[in-house]
C-alpha cells in the first residue's frame, strides 16, 4: 500500500483492520488485512487498557453519537460535567477541576499555561529522558534533543540562541534529590513548577522513588511552586491505582496538577488536565480553549472506560502484570534480556546494553512471530497490554522474545 503520509513514523508493512474476536472484554488481538492475526502488547502506545472493541465501550460511543456529537464548548453537556466530577473523585486531587482536551500533548500545554499564569514564575523543572509531548510548549520539556532540534532552545542547549521558549526549563537527572534541593536552592523563588512522569515511559520505563516523589512534593510546597505530574502514559488504572502516583506514594500526598490522555478514553481520543481549584481559577474566558475538547463522543467514550474498569476490577488485573513478568524470568531467563522494570501494566524488557540497540531488531523479529511490541528508550521493549492480559499472554511475549533472541 502507497503511504501518502508525511514520513513523521517508521512504518511496519501491517495494515491492521479490526479486533481478532468478538471476545465480552475486549479483544487482545489484532487482526491484519493479509489475514495474520497479533497479541496485541502496544495497545494503541497504551491506549487501550480494556482491550479492542469492547461492547460496552463501543455501545456507549453509539448511543451518544445518535444523540449529539459535539457542541461549543460556551455550554454544558451531560458527558461533560459527569467526567469533570468522576477526574475529580478518583484521580487524587480534591474537587479538582478539569480542562477536557484532544490528547496528551494538549494537556501538557494546559498545565504549561496554568502553572505560568498561577505563580507569575518562569522557571519549570524537568528531567533527563522525560518525554512531555511534541507541541512547541510541550517539546521544551521533552529531554531528546532530537525531538526539540530546531524548534526550541533550552538552557542546557549551550551555544545555540533558543528559537522559541515558553519558559525556562532546568532540567534535571530522575530521582536524583541532591539535584532537585540545589536548583530549588539556587532559583526557588523563580520555579514555577516541577513537571514530571511517575514512571517515565517513552524514555525506557524507568519508575521514580518514593523518596523522590515525596521530596518534590515537599520542596515544591515549601518554595511556593507547583507539582505537576503527566500522567499521560502511566496513569488512568495502569499501574493498578488510578494514578502512577498513587501506586508509588499513596493515599498521603497530592500533586497540584495531573494530566491524563491514552488510557482514559478507551482508544477515543481525548485528555484532560486537573487541577487545585484555587489554581484552576486563574485561567479565565480566552485563556485557554479548545474546539473539540470535551466533546459528548470523547466523554461517554472515557465514562465507559472508568466504568468498565472497575466493574470488571481491571485494576487488580493491571496491578498482576508487573509481579508476573519478574515470577516468568526468574523462572525462565533468557539470555540477552538485562534488566525489567514497571509497575502493573507499565512493563519495560531491555535487550543487552545500551549501546548495543539491540530492541529494535528484537522488535521486528516480534512482529514476524505474531506479537506486536513498540521499543522506548532505544534499548527496551515497552509491553502496554490491555489491563485483562495475563499470564498466558506475557508467557507468550516472553517465549517469543527468546525465540527471537536466539536467531
Amino acid at each position: 500500500m502507497q503511504d501518502q503520509r508525511w514520513p513523521t513514523y517508521a512504518p511496519r508493512n501491517i495494515v491492521l483492520e479490526g479486533a481478532a474476536d468478538d471476545h465480552p472484554r475486549g479483544s487482545l488481538r489484532v487482526r491484519a488485512e493479509d489475514g495474520r492475526v497479533f497479541l496485541d502488547a502496544i495497545g494503541g502506545i497504551g491506549c487501550c487498557p480494556i482491550g479492542h472493541a469492547h461492547p460496552a465501550w463501543r455501545d456507549a460511543i453509539t448511543q451518544q453519537l445518535g444523540a449529539i456529537a459535539a457542541v461549543a464548548n460556551t455550554f454544558w453537556t451531560r458527558p461533560q460535567q459527569q467526567l469533570a466530577r468522576r477526574l475529580s473523585e478518583l484521580f487524587g486531587i480534591a474537587n479538582g477541576q478539569a480542562f477536557l482536551c484532544n490528547s496528551g500533548t494538549e494537556a501538557t500545554e494546559a498545565a504549561i499555561k496554568l502553572v505560568v499564569r498561577a505563580t507569575g514564575r518562569d522557571t519549570i523543572v524537568a528531567f533527563q529522558r522525560a518525554f512531555h509531548g511534541r507541541t512547541l510548549g510541550a517539546i521544551a520539556l521533552t529531554a531528546k534533543p532530537e525531538y526539540r532540534t530546531p524548534y526550541v532552545g533550552t538552557p542546557e542547549d549551550s551555544g545555540d540562541e533558543p528559537r522559541f521558549s515558553q519558559s525556562r526549563v532546568r532540567r534535571l537527572p530522575f530521582n536524583d534529590i541532591e539535584a532537585l534541593r540545589e536548583v530549588f536552592a539556587d532559583e526557588g523563588e523563580r520555579i514555577a513548577a516541577v513537571f514530571l512522569e511517575p514512571i517515565q515511559g517513552e524514555g525506557g520505563i524507568f519508575p521514580a522513588t518514593k523518596s523522590f516523589l515525596l521530596e518534590a512534593r515537599e520542596l515544591c510546597s515549601r518554595h511556593g511552586a507547583l507539582l505537576g505530574l503527566d500522567e499521560i502514559q502511566s496513569g488512568s488504572g495502569r499501574t493498578g491505582r488510578w494514578t502512577a502516583w498513587q501506586s508509588i506514594v499513596g493515599d498521603d500526598a497530592a500533586p497540584d496538577v495531573i494530566w491524563l490522555a491514552k488510557a482514559l478514553g478507551g482508544g477515543f481520543p481525548i485528555g484532560a488536565c486537573l487541577a487545585r481549584p484555587d489554581l484552576a481559577q486563574h485561567m479565565r474566558p480566552g485563556t485557554h480553549g479548545s474546539t473539540f475538547g470535551g466533546n459528548p463522543l470523547a466523554c461517554a467514550a472515557a465514562l465507559a472506560t472508568l466504568r468498565i474498569i472497575e466493574e470488571e476490577g481491571l485494576l487488580d488485573a493491571a496491578a498482576a502484570q508487573w509481579p508476573t513478568l519478574q515470577r516468568l524470568a526468574a523462572e525462565r531467563p533468557i539470555a540477552g534480556v538485562t534488566e525489567l522494570r514497571g509497575c502493573g501494566a507499565m512493563l519495560g524488557i531491555q535487550i543487552g546494553p545500551p549501546e548495543e540497540q539491540r530492541a529494535k531488531a528484537v522488535g521486528a523479529a516480534l512482529s514476524d512471530a505474531g506479537v506486536l511490541t513498540t521499543v522506548c528508550g532505544g534499548h527496551t521493549l515497552r509491553l502496554l497490554f490491555p489491563y485483562r492480559a495475563g499470564a498466558e499472554e506475557l508467557s507468550t511475549v516472553w517465549e517469543a522474545i527468546r525465540g527471537a533472541l536466539a536467531s
